[in-house]
């Protein structure tokens, strides 16, 4: 039996992507704008192995207003995103027995492909490394709530 949560509804979907817009366009500071990237993983994730393709649109949008906000090239993010579920993801899964702590790993995983897209521009900081750690611990913080 499967465990519906707050991320399999498409309303809710969407009001995260208006968020996260709202924030990208009016507060383009590193802390407010890269503070869900870790929750739209999260859904992209989920939309992709239950084939939400509506869900999944949103979430490139999302991320692409992020790439846009932050001066990342368009769909870097996306294609991280990816890469990871694709890829690193089920190694994870085959090799770590709890759930929670598979997706834990994953978001941390994201956050440092973060972190490595953006030292490819130049912009890595000790300041943004601090700025996607906090990040990182609030994104849990909210994914432990909703899931």
């Amino acid at each position: 039996m499967y465990k519906y949560s707050l991320l399999d509804n498409p309303i809710a979907i969407f009001i995260l992507l208006l968020f996260v817009m709202i924030i990208n366009i009016f507060l383009p500071v590193h802390f407010l704008s890269l503070l869900l990237i870790g929750v739209i993983y999260t859904v992209f994730t989920k939309s992709l192995e239950k084939e939400y393709y509506n869900s999944l649109a949103f979430m490139i949008v999302a991320f692409s207003v992020i790439e846009l906000a932050q001066g990342l090239k368009l769909f870097s993010l996306s294609l991280l995103a990816f890469f990871i579920h694709i890829f690193i993801s089920p190694l994870l899964k085959k090799t770590l027995t709890s759930e929670k702590l598979v997706s834990i790993m994953v978001v941390f995983l994201f956050y440092l492909g973060t972190i490595i897209l953006f030292s490819f521009l130049g912009d890595i900081s000790y300041e943004l490394g601090a700025i996607l750690l906090i990040n990182y611990f609030i994104d849990i913080i909210i994914l432990g709530i909703l899931l």
